[in-house]
This record gives structure tokens, sequence and C-alpha cells, in this order.
């Protein structure tokens, strides 16, 4: 079979990182697997980036000026349709199309019309909302959107509010044909799809899955924490700050953490930019916390892991989430994880794997990742941690279960 899968990104971020995945998996495997992804880094054998970044950044200030996100990228598409028709794909995989790198008529209309298979994963909501990644507590999406309460979210737009007009466009384009599987890492995420204008689909769940062997396994904590100067004893906190100038994120929630805990413990956040410099000081111009180590964002999967398993306990902050792949991450470097009972995050944290308190109480929050440090949270040690992360999220088990479903599709 030749499987085409389209992304915003490749192996950059955690869906971005979850089509690198499956496409090593399936090469591997022997399956003819090919990647075309809009932005990002340069990717490897198989991969072809097909937007260059003024179209981006034009395609990004459209949609923020004129309210519609998914309807530029014309000349951008055209090299993706003109790729799609060398690859001649049994199947096509999508995941996420936003991003400002895709005309979603051009794309669908040539998908439907060819009657091409396939399978979208969804790493959020943003396929049957009127244009939100997350939909927090409105329903809208359901009867159709219009008068967004989130309009200036990700991806946002500044002045018109096109969400009505968008949620009907999608909903016609995106719901064409029979040959279609939807497919969601939580559970969470496949009951919202089963509730939407996917309903008429397969709506299942496959959980992401992680390099468990080769990147993602426990360290020597002595060694890592010696490695990066940090003492044997010191309690450390872990957090990923990529995209915390988005409130979804939770920033404010470690940052008051840090502050509350004091000399306590250290709170070590990767994938800071200076942007974020502003949130660390008060209103009144000091610094927020002392005990906070912010470290730059990296590609470096084993630098990761190090932090990861040298941390006592993981954070993830978020309002709104699907199925973390950073909380896998440190899961399966041994770390056990606090977080808010969002999304699919209270799936992952299941069986002794972490806490799942209440969303945006910050007392409840902070008194979980106490008990951790203190070791009073009778969590999963370690070693038993780590095995059930590689034995229920490899990448192996994951992309097995894709197969089948490409298999299905295709009529093998």
């Amino acid at each position: 079979m030749r499987i085409l899968q389209i992304n915003s990104h490749y192996n950059q971020g955690g869906a971005a990182r979850i089509v690198a995945c499956i496409h090593r998996q399936l090469s591997a495997r022997g399956q003819e697997s090919h990647v075309a992804y809009g932005r990002g880094q340069k990717g490897e054998e198989g991969t072809y980036r097909f937007n260059t970044v003024p179209e981006v950044l034009l395609s990004a200030a459209c949609s923020r000026f004129l309210g519609k996100n998914g309807w530029y990228n014309r000349a951008a598409t055209r090299r993706l349709l003109s790729f799609m028709e060398r690859v001649e794909p049994d199947v096509i995989h999508l995941h996420a199309l936003h991003g400002y790198y895709l005309n979603f008529p051009m794309l669908f209309d040539y998908i439907n019309s060819r009657e091409i298979p396939c399978v979208w994963t969804f790493h959020d909501c943003h396929a049957f909302t009127g244009n939100c990644g997350y939909f927090f507590d409105c329903e809208k999406w359901k009867t159709g959107c219009g008068s967004c309460p989130y309009l200036k979210n990700y991806p946002a737009s500044q002045w018109f509010d096109r969400t009505g007009v968008m949620w009907r466009q999608k909903r016609e384009l995106f719901t064409q044909g029979t040959k279609k599987v939807i497919v969601t890492p939580s559970l969470w995420l496949t009951e919202q799809a089963k509730q939407s204008c996917f309903g008429k689909y397969p709506c299942i769940t496959i959980h992401n899955g992680i390099d468990t062997k080769q990147v993602f396994y426990p360290r020597d904590r002595r060694a890592c924490r010696e490695k990066y100067g940090f003492g044997r004893e010191e309690k450390l906190i872990l957090g990923i700050a990529v995209g915390y100038r988005d409130e979804r994120k939770g920033a404010k929630y470690i940052i008051q953490l840090a502050k509350n805990l004091g000399s306590g413990a250290k709170v070590i956040l990767i994938g800071w930019n200076r942007e974020n410099d502003c949130l660390l000081v008060g209103s009144d111009g000091k610094k927020i916390a002392d005990n906070i180590v912010t470290i730059p964002n990296t590609s470096d999967a084993d630098m990761l892991a190090e932090y990861y398993s040298m941390a006592d306990v993981f954070v993830i902050p978020s309002l709104a989430e699907n199925y973390a792949t950073t909380t896998l991450e440190a899961m399966a470097c041994g770390t056990p994880a606090v977080g808010f009972d969002v999304g699919g995050i209270p799936e992952q944290l299941t069986g002794g794997r972490g806490i799942a308190v209440k969303a945006g109480d910050q007392a409840r929050f902070d008194a979980a990742v106490e008990s951790v440090l203190t070791g009073q949270a009778g969590l999963m040690d370690r070693e038993a941690l780590s095995a059930a992360v590689r034995e229920e999220n490899s990448t192996e088990r994951m992309t097995e279960a894709y197969e089948r479903i490409y298999r299905e599709l295709h009529g093998d």
C-alpha cells in the first residue's frame, strides 16, 4: 500500500512526532510511506514540505484580518495536489489541517472527486468546530457556530467572526464520501467526534505512541542531575513551556506553584522563549519566583528524556487538552504527572500513573504536586510506570492499529 500522511509539521511538536513515528514504522514494515507537510524544519526521506515561509505568513495574516482559516494557500495546495498525483496514494491519512498552510476546498475537492479512502486523526477539535481548536464550555459546534466567545483563540481572527460560515462550509467539504474513518487519541475526543457531523463515520480511539525503546526510557537520575547541574536531593518539577502565551496552556498555574513552593523545589520549564519573560514578572515589575529555571526549546529527544528522567514530577496545567504526548514521554521515563481533569488527561493518569485535579483549582494542584514530591501520593514506582507506558503506548502498537484500518479501507 501507498500511504500519504498530511500534517502541518513533521517531527516538531506532539502531533508531528506522531506523524514521524508512523512514517518510520510503516517504512520499516515495508509499506510505501509518504508525508506531505506545510511548514517547519526540513524532513527526511519520504517527506515533502510544500509551503514556503512567506506563504504561511501571508495566509496567517489573511486569516487573522479577514476571519477565514483554510481558504488561502492556493499555490502551495496546488503543489501538494501535484505531489499527490505523483504518489497516487491508496490511503490518505490526515492529521492537523489548521496552521495556515492549506486550502481546504482545493484539498477536499480533490479527495472527494477521486473517492480516496481517508483516515483522519483528530489531535484537537478544529475539524468539527467553526474554527476553535478547543471549545472549552461552548457547545455551539453541535448546532452551528457564530458569535464565537473564543474568536481570538488560535487560530485567531482579530475582527470578523466567520465561524458560522466556516462551520457550514467545513461540514459540507469534510463529510462527503463514505470511505472515511475518524481516529482520536483519547476516549474523550472520540465521544465528541461521535456527537459532531463526523458521527456518520466510524469513530475510534487509538492512543498516541512514542519511542519507548530508543528514546523515552528511564535514564540514570543521578547522572542526569550531575550532567545538568542539579543536586541529588533537590526536588525538581518539570513542565514543557511551548505555547505558554496561550492561556489554554495554563502557564499561570505552574508559575504560581513555583511561587507557593518557594525554596522547597525548583521548577524547570523547557521550551521557553523570550516572549514568555513577561509571565515571570509581576505588576510591580519584580520577579515572581526565584526558583524557576527556563530552558530554550530543543529538538534533542535524548536531552528531553534526560530531563524527564531526573524530574520528580511532570506537570501539565492545560485548561483544555487531548492526549498529551509530553505526558506519555515523561511517564515512559518513569516520572509521574499532575494535571487538570480536562479532555484526555484523566485517561492518561489513571491507575497510579499520576493525579488529575479539578481544572483551575490552584490549591488542589499544588497539593497534588507536593504529595508526589513527598512520596505520599501512592503512585506507581518508576519501573512499573515506565513498563505500563511501554506496554500500552509504543509506536509499534499504535502503527499496527493504524495499519489494520488502512487495510480495511483499501480492501486488503
